[in-house]
């Protein structure tokens, strides 16, 4: 995984971008990765342009990780969302949880002025 830390907005933006499965046996590392994120900004854009498959257990750390930077006056967003992923969060209605963006640059955009979408 892949991370940096982007000022364009005007605010810190952690930019990761995710590995191709995030399932029961690697959403620890993804987790643990994302903790340390946290320690950085409480702004995160997750690029998922590469995700090609997330099972119940990604879900769970994408939304515990959401959490998370809510409880830090962040927000998480998402960028890149292919098919299968963008089916996932619709049957789970997970969609309604997340800033979902067609790419990093609008993801990342979308946090001049603090402003949650």
């Amino acid at each position: 995984m892949e991370f940096s830390v982007d000022t364009s907005a005007g605010v810190r933006v952690g930019v990761a971008i995710l590995p191709e499965r995030i399932d029961a046996a690697s959403c620890a590392e993804l987790q643990a990765a994302a903790a340390g994120w946290l320690k950085q900004t409480a702004n995160l854009v997750f690029d998922c342009s590469g995700l090609d498959f997330i099972d119940s257990s990604g879900l769970g750390v994408l939304v515990s990780t959401l959490r998370k930077t809510i409880e830090q006056d962040g927000d998480l967003k998402l960028a890149c969302l292919g098919m299968k992923a963008s089916m996932l969060m619709e049957l789970t209605k997970a969609k309604r949880l997340f800033s979902i963006h067609p790419d990093a640059v609008s993801a990342i955009a979308a946090f001049h002025g603090g402003v949650r979408q």
